[in-house]
């Protein structure tokens, strides 16, 4: 059985993830898994870390939701994998998905805010955040974070730096404060990102829109 710690670290900025990422909506997206695999933001970031080459490599995967990204890059021959999230209902999900496929020897889980519990954790080969730092509000912590676990390709969707999808993230934070829900949705600017990654020595690699999202995937250089 996967190693499975719980640290009551407390969770970035006042974001109510616990609620909005409940139970209700990990069988959701673990039910959509089964039916149809990963959506199709995460699976092209599977596919261009597949091509970068993860055989024997160690994961960090953020926010990792049901567990796809990693148990999709296990299965293609990743040694093992830290799954880092903020929902508890979605951890556990994510533990019973990866006994089922038969990785759970292979997988950590643990509970928290990542760039709080980064120093903490060796470093990975690989580190991914599909369609997590649109939920984060400070983006340079958790870079640098990630920056400081990662020793080879790091992998993120991402919402497109766009007016329209920032004024989208306006419209539903404004929506969010009036009813109360305790969650903002951010749009980074695609450079930010880049700085942040780019003083700690990593490049991008491959940058792919799909639909809303972005997938970019950064090597270190040097």
């Amino acid at each position: 059985m996967g190693r499975d710690r719980r640290a009551d670290a407390p969770i970035c900025c006042a974001q109510d993830f616990e609620r909005l990422f409940d139970s209700v909506e990990a069988l959701h997206d673990l039910d959509e898994y089964h039916a149809s695999g990963p959506a199709a933001a995460t699976r092209h970031l599977i596919h261009i870390l597949t091509s970068e080459g993860v055989d024997g490599a160690t994961l960090i995967d953020v926010g990792a939701g049901i567990g796809a990204v990693h148990l999709e890059l296990l299965g293609a021959g990743a040694a093992s994998a830290v799954d880092v999230d903020a929902s508890r209902a979605f951890l556990e999900l994510a533990r019973q998905e990866a006994e089922r496929q038969g990785h759970g020897a292979q997988v950590e889980h643990l509970y928290g805010d990542f760039a709080k519990l980064a120093p903490g954790l060796a470093k990975a080969d690989v580190v991914t955040l599909d369609r997590v730092i649109c939920c984060y509000p400070h983006i340079a912590a958790l870079l640098t974070a990630v920056a400081d676990r990662a020793q080879r390709l790091v992998g993120i969707v991402h919402p497109v730096d766009a007016w329209w999808s920032r004024a989208g993230a306006a419209i539903f934070n404004v929506i969010s404060d009036t009813f109360r829900r305790r969650h903002h949705f951010y749009v980074h600017q695609r450079r930010t990102v880049d700085a942040v990654l780019g003083a700690r020595g990593f490049r991008v690699a491959v940058r792919e829109r799909v639909g809303f999202w972005e997938v970019s995937v950064y090597r270190a250089v040097g």
